[in-house]
């Protein structure tokens, strides 16, 4: 009795933690794209397009502002580079960015007191910084900088803002490109005239899943861009296809809950009609409808109960899943065309890493990381859990008990979780229609009753 609650146990907490901790990743990683979202188009420099030294390729900033004059929404870039920061008798070189256009519409740095660069500033090329709480700690031993002076390669700039460094999922998985100090684009293209812009974010538009793509093959064109420099990836299309990991499970737990609820209404059904059957062979309708109605009823409540709870699970799992045009074959069986996608995926060039974004650089350790997560909640938990509960059903635990511990389950995988998300920072307001659908069919799997082999329509 103990290894199958054991295994009831593990297998419910690993199903919660994959889907619950994947689905908590991926809004930290939404909500970490600013006001825009996943409404961006991204233009990330590839490794391919750098022929030489790191910086020469790519657009100048004049080029990028060009392209942003010329493209009907929001936009912005970084350009990024290492540079030496001095305040008082103390030096250090830190990770570096220049911004133009909306950059703050494009991510989420948290601004601890004063303000963001502003376009006016970058217009007029105002020698102003923003840095965070962790570098003006180092620089001045206090976050307290506003207004104070620091110099880069000899130039004094003011301090106008500190941002704060959180302590989080996203920053441990993020370290390396978040910049510690940012400048206005066209102040640190004069500092390092040859450095090059890295990426470009452009506001998407409502069909961009669509015509993305080609709205800015076009838009490159018409300024005399080329088009080869950038990898282009679609905010949207981005977003919904690791979106959808976390509800594979769930929506699998659905399915299973519509095929059993259907099963176990056709045995109460055929039970129920077997019954009548034979007792209207041997006895007057009256008196066997007199003497079955309350028989009769209880079948009808459970028959009505059983619905409904389908109904409702399979309403809760359900998800709107995406599969992209390209990944779609012309013919049903074709092998080549699957073939040339994954070499296609094997020779992909990566982006730089030195000039990624922290929103870009989630988005890949996220493509690494959640299918794994997602497939110990598929591959490990789910069987576990079935596995527990088939131990419950050979051994003959009551009912009850199956729901006591049940629900000590229950509660003891909503705190563990929703602890592990507290200290990791990450949201902890998941879609009840998650936690409902993993929980209600667990509860739905304890309720089940087995066939009997033996005879299809027995009485429940």
């Amino acid at each position: 009795m103990r290894l199958a609650t054991f295994l009831v146990a593990i297998g419910m907490f690993l199903m919660c933690f994959s889907s619950v901790f994947s689905e908590a990743a991926v809004m930290a990683w939404q909500q970490s794209g600013g006001t825009i979202g996943s409404e961006r188009i991204n233009l990330q420099v590839q490794a391919s397009s750098v022929p030489g030294q790191i910086g020469i390729a790519g657009y100048t900033d004049q080029e990028v502002n060009k392209l942003i004059e010329s493209w009907n929404g929001k936009a912005a870039y970084s350009i990024k580079g290492s540079f030496p920061l001095k305040a008082d008798n103390r030096q250090k070189e830190v990770n570096t960015a220049g911004i133009g256009g909306d950059y703050s519409d494009f991510t989420s740095i948290l601004l601890d007191r004063g303000s963001m660069i502003s376009k006016a500033s970058i217009e007029r090329r105002d020698q102003v910084v923003v840095i965070s709480d962790s570098l003006a700690d180092y620089l001045f031993g206090s976050a307290d900088v506003l207004g104070k002076e620091l110099f880069i390669r000899d130039k004094k700039f003011r301090i106008i803002g500190i941002y704060r460094s959180e302590n989080n999922l996203m920053e441990w998985m993020t370290k390396g490109v978040r910049p510690e100090a940012l400048l206005p684009s066209t102040v640190f293209a004069d500092l390092s005239p040859e450095s090059r812009v890295g990426t470009i974010l452009l506001e998407a538009s409502g069909d961009a899943l669509l015509n993305g793509e080609a709205e800015v093959h076009k838009a490159l064109m018409d300024n005399n861009l080329s088009v080869e420099t950038y990898k282009i990836r679609i905010g949207e299309k981005s977003l919904r296809l690791i979106q959808q990991l976390p509800r594979l499970l769930p929506a699998l737990t659905g399915i299973l809950t519509l095929v059993l609820g259907l099963m176990w209404m056709r045995r109460i059904a055929g039970g129920t009609y077997s019954r009548m059957k034979l007792a209207l062979q041997i006895g007057d309708s009256n008196e066997v409808m007199k003497r079955e109605r309350f028989y009769m009823l209880k079948q009808m409540l459970s028959f009505f109960a059983i619905g409904v709870s389908t109904a409702v699970l399979v309403l809760l799992a359900r998800f709107s899943f995406f599969i992209p045009a390209e990944y779609i074959p012309g013919r049903w069986i074709d092998l080549s065309f699957f073939k040339t996608k994954l070499f296609q995926h094997w020779q992909e060039q990566p982006a730089l890493f030195g000039h990624m974004l922290p929103y870009q650089l989630m988005e890949d350790r996220l493509n690494s990381y959640i299918p794994v997560v997602a497939a110990i909640g598929l591959l490990l938990g789910l069987p576990l859990f079935l596995l527990g509960i088939r131990e419950w059903r050979m051994i003959a635990l009551p009912s009850s008990d199956r729901f006591i511990r049940l629900f000590y389950c229950i509660a003891a995988c909503y705190l563990v979780v929703g602890l592990a998300l507290l200290l990791l920072g990450l949201p902890q307001l998941i879609s009840p229609g998650l936690w409902g659908s993993l929980f209600g069919f667990s509860l739905f799997m304890a309720a089940y009753r087995q066939p009997n082999r033996e005879d299809d329509y027995v009485e429940h």
